[in-house]
């Protein structure tokens, strides 16, 4: 489906994996932190020297090995082998937080000098040692970058709407503040976006035959900011799809046989989107809207993090079109859904634009992913966000939808009628 979805010239993003190391190494430089107010002030200023060393070195190949992790997750080969080495790093880092903790427990329970005096030093090794495996790694990263033409350039792609982007960006800084004010409820990012939805529903391991059906004529997404299971502030994200019946489909909704559908996404399951200018390329022949499809990895990790199992699951938003004007009796619909928002104004903000849900979705991703603002996240970072990873899409500079259908012609649809 990537390959095919890839040839017929969409915009295709695939999601930075989550920033371990870094935010690994963040944990051990907090570590560092609170061992340095249990030993001696002669002692403390070495352990300083050492944290802000640690901590600089860090910083300086988390982008890459970042960069690495995703370029090899959009399938370049010669980057596996490295890729291996910056996951021990990853698995060292993790340990020596641990070991760090072990010490300071030592330093707290003990009663003798020389047991304090003990810790300290080994200690000291741990922390000398982790600094000479990153300098030991680093060589390797970055011949592995310089080998495999990636780079950290932080230009915009062509494809890239600065206003959408913009407008993305406000939404998100707006919801960051309402969410510092009050953490423990569920605050929306931006409208509410009327879609249609479809997904495949026939044969979907088969390349020959791919089917979509149109599941939900008509259908509200919102993006919501959620409460983590901590309770602190940490960034986590759902997408909510709700369908409505005010769709100009038949609905058996007598003694409650059929009722509308929810379907609740967590954003950090979305693996990568692709995003096209025009329905056509579901073979929509009447729907000239643009299309954002969303690959769902639904995985289930052990305790380690390493993925055991995989359910995907793909999903196609293009924008409501419907077939006769109802916008005589659009505020009785939305009071019979239940999907009446205020957004700032006591007005229902609602959006047909799948570019800036698009956008949204990028950035909110990011923000989980990275555990950090968007407005302090390096623009290298926020690049690989942005980026088109698909050379297809923009071979001629505009999408050629008469290239697309031909491209996609083994694709059919059913409607939901």
């Amino acid at each position: 489906m990537d390959e095919l979805l890839a040839r017929a010239g969409s915009q295709a993003v695939t999601f930075a994996v989550k920033s371990g190391v870094s935010l690994a190494s963040s944990y051990a430089i907090k570590t560092i932190s609170n061992f340095l107010i249990q030993i001696p002030s002669a002692e403390s200023q070495n352990f300083l020297e050492l944290k802000i060393e640690l901590e600089n070195r860090i910083d300086i190949v988390s982008s890459a090995i970042d960069l690495i992790k995703l370029v090899a997750a959009r399938g370049n080969t010669n980057l596996q082998s490295t890729l291996k080495i910056t996951e021990n790093l990853k698995q060292e880092i993790n340990q020596f937080d641990s070991n760090i903790q072990k010490l300071l427990h030592a330093i707290e329970d003990s009663k003798l000098q020389k047991s304090k005096n003990e810790a300290i030093h080994e200690a000291e090794r741990y922390i000398k040692d982790l600094l000479r495996r990153i300098q030991e790694i680093t060589p390797y990263i970055n011949l592995a970058l310089t080998t495999s033409g990636a780079n950290l350039s932080s230009a915009l792609p062509k494809t890239i709407s600065p206003g959408l982007l913009l407008k993305a960006s406000n939404f998100i800084c707006l919801n960051n503040d309402k969410f510092s004010g009050n953490p423990k409820s569920s605050h929306q990012v931006g409208p509410t976006f009327e879609i249609t939805l479809f997904s495949i529903f026939y044969n979907i391991n088969s390349k020959d035959h791919i089917n979509w059906k149109e599941d939900m004529k008509r259908a509200f997404v919102k993006i919501y900011r959620v409460p983590s299971e901590e309770g602190d502030d940490s960034f986590k994200y759902n997408l909510s799809i709700k369908q409505s019946f005010n769709d100009e489909r038949y609905h058996n909704v007598e003694d409650g046989e059929e009722v509308p559908r929810n379907i609740s996404l967590e954003t950090q399951k979305i693996e990568k989107i692709f995003f096209s200018v025009s329905g056509k390329l579901l073979k929509l022949e009447e729907h000239d809207s643009a299309v954002l499809i969303l690959k769902v990895d639904d995985k289930k990790e052990d305790e380690s993090g390493r993925k055991t199992e995989s359910t995907i699951s793909w999903y196609a938003l293009g924008g409501y079109e419907p077939g006769v004007d109802n916008s005589n009796n659009s505020e009785e619909e939305e009071i019979e859904d239940g999907i009446q928002e205020t957004q700032n104004t006591d007005t229902v903000d609602y959006s047909k634009s799948i570019g800036l849900m698009e956008y949204i979705i990028r950035l909110t991703s990011l923000q989980q992913n990275d555990q950090n603002n968007i407005l302090s996240i390096n623009d290298e970072r926020l690049a690989l966000y942005l980026h088109d990873e698909n050379p297809n899409s923009i071979k001629k500079g505009v999408l050629d939808i008469n290239e697309v259908t031909k491209n996609l012609k083994k694709v059919s649809l059913q409607g939901n009628i």
